[in-house]
């Protein structure tokens, strides 16, 4: 009696969770929803239950029409909230059909009536955009479990080859990183860490590791790490990686046009200082790391809108690129 007793203030409790103003639930409803569940109530244990509930500190307020009942104004998750996350949830590439079609469902259990309704039918997944990996989850799971304690990790890392197919990379390489970050950027998912044989951070995609594993030994201590001797801001690392490539961070001096201000505010942050020349072109200073990632950014942009200033070798790198093009399609 006493287990089914304590089930019942639950199932109570469940039910008012999903009520709000506009879809209160009356005594009558609470002693049904019970009967569904298999447990036989009156109306009076129902209102005392629902005291109980209040007196716990839920803000159970009954409706000034007292036949429509309770509802609750202290849900974890405003609808709003909720359905920004179902939003990202089903944009996010990384994760699978049937794993995004699972979160929405669960994040429909918190939400309102109305709000159920909305995220159930005003949500659209593509299953055209999103991983046949299964495994992501795990990874993801593993990666937590490892940053939570201390630990290293160990996997091998897929790549694209040439004819489009996956494999493993450096021939089944098994990599041991210290895991300090995880990070969705770019509509990826990245492991932030350090390889026992650099002094760097280094990051990869989650959703192409394989085979990772927690090990036993403890993560390198974050003073051995050259971003960390010093001020760190995982938010700047992610700025300078432009599209997630590494490289030595350097100043870069760019001219753009305003119509893609935005763009540049995007990548680099909207602290960045802008020099107005002319009425709609700005110079500005930029921090990034200088490799592949930065040249692949800057060259989306027509030579109108983006002209690079400084250093010298990025310039350069730019007119290289440039005149293979032109003898590309001349």
């Amino acid at each position: 009696m006493e287990g089914r007793t304590k089930e019942k203030l639950l199932f109570i409790l469940e039910r008012l969770k999903k009520t709000d103003e506009q879809h209160p639930v009356n005594t009558n409803e609470l002693i049904a929803y019970l009967g569904e569940r298999g447990i036989t109530a009156e109306r009076k244990s129902v209102a005392r239950d629902v005291a109980a509930l209040r007196d716990a500190g839920y803000s159970i307020i009954l409706c000034d029409e007292y036949k429509r009942g309770y509802y609750m104004t202290d849900q974890l998750f405003e609808d709003y909230e909720l359905k920004i996350i179902a939003d990202a949830v089903s944009g996010a590439k990384f994760i699978t059909y049937e794993d995004s079609s699972s979160i929405v469902d669960k994040l429909c259990e918190l939400a309102s009536p109305t709000g159920e309704e909305i995220i159930k039918n005003h949500t659209f997944i593509d299953e055209k955009i999103k991983s046949k990996n299964k495994k992501v989850r795990y990874n993801i799971d593993k990666v937590i479990n490892a940053i939570k304690n201390g630990k290293r990790i160990t996997f091998q890392y897929f790549e694209f080859a040439a004819d489009g197919k996956m494999q493993l990379k450096r021939d089944g390489h098994i990599y041991e990183i210290s895991p300090y970050y995880l990070c969705w950027d770019d509509d990826s998912y990245f492991l932030i860490g350090n390889s026992k044989s650099h002094d760097h951070l280094i990051h990869f995609h989650v959703e192409m590791m394989t085979n990772v594993e927690i090990t036993k030994t403890p993560i390198r201590p974050r003073e051995e790490i050259e971003e960390f001797r010093g001020s760190f801001s995982i938010g700047d690392y992610l700025r300078r990686s432009v599209n997630m490539y590494g490289g030595e961070s350097v100043k870069i001096t760019l001219e753009c046009s305003e119509k893609i201000a935005k763009n540049v505010r995007k990548e680099f942050g909207e602290d960045i200082i802008t020099k107005p020349i002319g009425e709609d072109r700005f110079v500005t200073e930029v921090k990034a790391a200088e490799g592949e990632g930065l040249i692949r950014w800057i060259m989306q942009f027509s030579a109108e809108d983006m002209k690079v200033i400084a250093p010298e070798n990025i310039v350069e790198t730019i007119r290289k690129r440039a005149k293979e093009l032109y003898k590309i399609y001349e």
